[in-house]
């Protein structure tokens, strides 16, 4: 009889957890159940977001990725004008002055005068140099002239233009033009090596 009741206790206990393990599951199925929309938002809000991000990041990318061609082109272009079509003023003065005359005579305008100035340029290693003429011609011309001047090998640029009507001669006109090119910095000039410390100088001596 007491081998019987401690048999019946035993199973009593086992049925109890079992009775306790399914109440415990039954309630984190019902936890579980009943918070699985507030995680579906949650899940969604945070794709939404993630989403966001990405668009974001893929924005500034392409934005990065425009900035760096344009940049590489700034660099081109910079290497290009100090590299290629400018030079120092010793080096290329000359072939400037050469280089406008042969334009004008190209086209066919024939200029009185033509006025050369050159100046420093402030915080660039370059110096502009202009060059002012006054011409009478018809327009046809004045427009070669423009463009000889624009798609030359030289880099020269028109800075000024005025205008005037010839009512003297009708079709033509009255010019004012001003172009500018520009040098770079001479280079420094090279400098002797001097003697070392404690080298006597020598002397010539006459001979006798």
């Amino acid at each position: 009889m007491t081998r019987g009741l401690a048999i019946w206790r035993r199973r009593a206990g086992l049925l109890a957890a079992a009775v306790l393990f399914l109440a415990a599951n039954g309630a984190f199925f019902l936890w579980y159940r009943g918070t699985a929309e507030s995680r579906q938002e949650a899940l969604e809000a945070r794709r939404t977001a993630l989403a966001a991000e990405a668009t974001s990041a893929e924005r500034e990318a392409a934005r990065l990725d425009g900035q760096s061609r344009r940049l590489s082109q700034v660099s081109a272009a910079i290497g290009d004008f100090y590299g290629k079509r400018i030079g120092t003023q010793r080096a290329t003065l000359a072939a400037i002055v050469d280089e406008i005359h042969s334009t004008l005579k190209r086209v066919g305008i024939a200029p009185a005068q033509i006025a050369y100035t050159i100046a420093p340029m402030k915080g660039l290693p370059l110096s502009q140099m202009t060059a002012g003429f006054t011409f009478a011609a018809d327009y046809q011309k004045f427009k070669r002239l423009l463009e000889a001047f624009e798609t030359g090998s030289r880099w020269i640029v028109v800075r000024e233009i005025a205008l005037q009507g010839a009512p003297e001669t009708p079709g033509s006109i009255s010019a004012r033009l001003t172009v500018a090119t520009y040098f770079s910095e001479e280079p420094p000039p090279d400098t002797p090596p001097s003697a070392p410390r404690g080298t006597p100088a020598k002397s010539a001596r006459r001979r006798s």
